[in-house]
C-alpha cells in the first residue's frame, strides 16, 4: 500500500455504506485503498476504523473479489495480540469493503527508510522486539483452526516489512493476508501466476511449492535487512533478482555490517542473530526451523529483546514525521463529521444522510448504502408494564377495603305482616334496652275486651321486655321489622263489637271492625 499524507487538502465528503463511514484514503494500493472509517452504532457509539475497499474495476471481477473475502476469512480466524483483526466484510452492490481495526503506527518499511535516511540504524533490541513479534503473529497463523478444530493451513505468501505495523504503543503486528493460502479459499491461483514480492520469495516459492517454510524465509530476510539497515537485494533488476532468488543466494549478514564501528558486545550479537538468519534462509525447506515459533525461541537467545515502551520510544522518533501526517488527516476528518450534525432522526429513519459542512460536500445519492443501525427501541413496553402494575395494585387495594366493611353476618329482614293475617307476634331476636320503670299496661275496660278477629285468631298481649342495663348494636333502619303493639294500643284500636251491630231506625246495621 502506499501512504498519503495531504494536511492542507479539503476533507473528501464521506460515504456511507451499511453502519460504517468512509472517510479520506489513506493508503493505496494495486487492488484496494485504504481509507479513515467510523464504525456507527446506537445512542452516539462510534469507532475508528480501517476500510479497505476493493477498487470498482475489480469488484466485476470474481477472482479478484474472491480473493479479497478469503482475506477477510483467513484473517477473522486467527486471534493473536501481533495480528491486525479483521472486524466485517462488506459486499453490497458495486461495494466489496473489509474493515479492520485501525492502529495507529508506522510500517516497518518508513521506520526502516527513516533510519537510513537519518544515518541512525534500529537497535539490534528493538529489531530483535519488532521480528520476534512478527514471528509470533506468524506463528499463529500457521497454527489457525476452524471452528471444528481443523486446522486451516495458512500461509501468509507475502511477508515482508511493508505488512508489518508497528504501533505506538511498540507492538508489530502482521497484516495483509489478501495473497494468503488456506485449505478454505474460495479463488484458486492460476498455475504461472506468482503472488508476493520477488525481493522475499523463497527458491521453491518461485517454483510454486508454499509451505510454512516460505513464510520463515521471508521472515529472515525481513531480519536481515533490519540489522543490516539496507535492501538484500538492492539494485537489481527483475530477472537478476529472479537468477538470484532462484539459486538461493543470500549475502552474510556479518558481510554486510561493518565490523570496524561495533564495539565487540554488539558484534557478537550480530554474529548470533546471523546464525538464526542463516539456518531460516537455508536452500531446502526441511533445513529451516520447523515453525515460526521455534524461529522466535532462538531469536530471543540470540538477542535481548527491547521492551514495549522502549520500541514505542523509536517508533515516535523515527516515524515522527508520518505520524503527525496521520494525526492531521485524522483531525481534519473528525472537525467535518462533527459539523456536519447528523440527526438522530435520519439515524432512526434507517438511511443517515450525511449533512453538508464547512468545508465538505453533501454525499451523492447513489454513494449512499441502507444503514444498518439500528432504530431508537420505543418505550411504550416499558409504561404498559408501569400502568399493569398499577391496575394490580389499585384492584388488590379495593379488595382489602371491601373485606374490612364487609360484616360479619348479613341481618336479616322480617316482613310486616297485617294484623289480622299474623301469627302472634314474636318479639326480635335483638334485645330492646328498656327503660329504667317497668312500663305496665292498664287493663282493658270490658268493653275493650278483644274479640276473635276474621282469622279466628285472638290478639296477645306482648310482654314488656325485662329491664337490661346492656345496651345492644341498633341494626339498620331497612332491617328492622316493625315493633309489636302494645296492649293499650291494641284495646284503643279494636272496635266495640259487643254488640257488634247497631239500628239506624229499624234497619240492623253491622259495624265494619266486627265481621
Amino acid at each position: 500500500m502506499t501512504d498519503r499524507h495531504d494536511a492542507a487538502r479539503e476533507p473528501a465528503a464521506p460515504t456511507v455504506v451499511g453502519r460504517y463511514v468512509l472517510h479520506a484514503a489513506i493508503a493505496r494500493g494495486g487492488m484496494a485503498t485504504i481509507h479513515l472509517a467510523r464504525l456507527l452504532g446506537a445512542e452516539g457509539f462510534s469507532r475508528t476504523v480501517a476500510a479497505k475497499r476493493l477498487h470498482p474495476q475489480f469488484t466485476e471481477d470474481a477472482e479478484f473479489v474472491n480473493m479479497f473475502l478469503d482475506e477477510a476469512r483467513i484473517a477473522s480466524k486467527i486471534h493473536h495480540p501481533n495480528v491486525v483483526p479483521v472486524l466485517d466484510v462488506i459486499q453490497s452492490g458495486t461495494e466489496v469493503i473489509l474493515v479492520q481495526d485501525y492502529v495507529h503506527g508506522v510500517p516497518l518499511d518508513k521506520l526502516l527508510r527513516a533510519a537510513i535516511n537519518r544515518k541512525q540504524p534500529l537497535p539490534l533490541e528493538v529489531v530483535a522486539a519488532i521480528v520476534g513479534g512478527m514471528l509470533g503473529g506468524l506463528a499463529a497463523a500457521h497454527e489457525a483452526r476452524d471452528e471444528l478444530g481443523e486446522p486451516l493451513g495458512i500461509v501468509h505468501r507475502d511477508v515482508s516489512p511493508q505488512n508489518v505495523l508497528v504501533g505506538v504503543d511498540g507492538v508489530p503486528r502482521l497484516l495483509d493476508f489478501g495473497v494468503a493460502k488456506a485449505s478454505g479459499n474460495a479463488h484458486v491461483t492460476r498455475a504461472g501466476v506468482f503472488k508476493g514480492k520477488l525481493a522475499y520469495t523463497s527458491p521453491e516459492q518461485l517454483r510454486g511449492v508454499v509451505t510454512r517454510a516460505t513464510d520463515i524465509y521471508a521472515a529472515a530476510i525481513v531480519l536481515w535487512e533490519a540489522v543490516a539497515g539496507r535492501r538484500l537485494h538492492a539494485g537489481l533488476a527483475e530477472p537478476e533478482l529472479i537468477a538470484v532468488v532462484s539459486r538461493g543466494e543470500v549475502e552474510r549478514l556479518t558481510d554486510a555490517v561493518d565490523r570496524a564501528s561495533l564495539p565487540p558486545e554488539r558484534w557478537q550479537l550480530i554474529e548470533n542473530v546471523a546464525s538464526v538468519v542463516e539456518r531460516a534462509t537455508a536452500f531446502e525447506p526441511d533445513d529451516r526451523y520447523a515453525t515460526a515459533t521455534e524461529m522466535m525461541e532462538a531469536l530471543a537467545v540470540a538477542a535481548p529483546s527491547a521492551t514495549a515502551a522502549e520500541v514505542s520510544r523509536w517508533v515516535k522518533l523515527l516515524g515522527k514525521e508520518y505520524l503527525e501526517g496521520r494525526e492531521r488527516v485524522i483531525v481534519a476528518e473528525e472537525s467535518s463529521w462533527r459539523k456536519q450534525k447528523l440527526g438522530p432522526a435520519e439515524l432512526a429513519g434507517g438511511v443517515p444522510s450525511v449533512r453538508p459542512g464547512e468545508g465538505s460536500q453533501p454525499s451523492s445519492p447513489s454513494s449512499l448504502k441502507p444503514s444498518l443501525l439500528p432504530a431508537p427501541q420505543p418505550t411504550r413496553g416499558r409504561w404498559a408494564t408501569v400502568a399493569a402494575l398499577l391496575l394490580i395494585a389499585g384492584l388488590l387495594a379495593g379488595i382489602f377495603v371491601v373485606l374490612l366493611r364487609k360484616p360479619a353476618e348479613a341481618p336479616r329482614v322480617i316482613a310486616a305482616v297485617p294484623v289480622s293475617a299474623a301469627a302472634p307476634v314474636i318479639a326480635p331476636p335483638t334485645p330492646v334496652i328498656a327503660p329504667p320503670t317497668p312500663v305496665i299496661a292498664a287493663p282493658a275496660p270490658p268493653e275493650a275486651t278483644p274479640a276473635p278477629d276474621a282469622g279466628g285468631a285472638a290478639s296477645a298481649a306482648v310482654p314488656t321486655a325485662p329491664r337490661s342495663y346492656r345496651a345492644a348494636p341498633t341494626p339498620p333502619p331497612a332491617a328492622v321489622a316493625p315493633a309489636a303493639p302494645s296492649p293499650a294500643a291494641a284495646a284503643a284500636a279494636a272496635p266495640n263489637c259487643n254488640p257488634p251491630f247497631y239500628f239506624e231506625g229499624t234497619k240492623k246495621v253491622f259495624k265494619p271492625g266486627c265481621l
